[in-house]
């Protein structure tokens, strides 16, 4: 008698941006590179990390309704947005919006100040606060001494360029991050996710 074996659902992972260019395509070539089909990418026009927030929970019981969505398959909504100012301008707001996607089970992956603090953890583990125009510049030191071409911002192809470092960013992220310090500068939680599509 022949046992049949269970096939193995694969998780779906929704990432939700309101970046305009850089984490769209970073995400996009990281989904290419997978090969997943499994991960589906989001665009969502929000000002705010705690209007993102709302949208993502509208987004997963919308997918809900629809049987797109399962918990119990391990599926996954994330939300990526930059810190920026929100932090300072609106700290309650922020904490709210932390709060509610907890509760609703959203994923956050949040850079503060911006993503491409997660681009500089591949070259180096950050110590000191940086203003948000100074990390472009970080970068292009870091592109031309590792020969790795010109840096430029909402550059094409970067998750490829970036993939060779990408051990050292997870280690250098991993230091950063620490509970409770989405106010911190420099910090992301961008490597949580990371890592998850890793597991896929």
């Amino acid at each position: 008698m022949k046992i049949q074996q269970k096939r193995l659902i694969k998780p779906k992972i929704f990432i939700l941006s309101n970046g305009e260019l850089a984490e769209p395509q970073y995400f996009s070539d990281f989904k290419d590179h997978l090969k997943a089909n499994t991960v589906v990418l989001v665009q969502a026009k929000s000002k705010s990390p705690w209007q993102l927030v709302e949208i993502a929970i509208q987004k997963k019981n919308s997918l809900i309704g629809k049987k797109r969505f399962s918990d119990i398959d391990g599926d996954q909504l994330w939300c990526v947005f930059d810190v920026d100012n929100y932090w300072k301008d609106n700290k309650s707001a922020f904490i709210d919006a932390i709060s509610l996607a907890e509760q609703n089970d959203i994923k956050l992956a949040w850079s503060n100040e911006c993503f491409e603090v997660w681009f500089l953890c591949h070259f180096a583990l950050l110590s000191t606060t940086l203003p948000r125009n100074d990390y472009h510049i970080k970068l292009g030191e870091h592109f031309k001494k590792k020969g790795l071409g010109v840096y430029k911002k909402n550059m094409n192809k970067v998750f490829k360029i970036l993939l060779t470092y990408q051990p050292e960013a997870i280690k250098n992220a991993r230091k950063l991050l620490k509970k409770g310090m989405l106010g911190k500068n420099p910090s992301t939680s961008v490597v949580e996710l990371v890592e998850v599509l890793n597991s896929l």
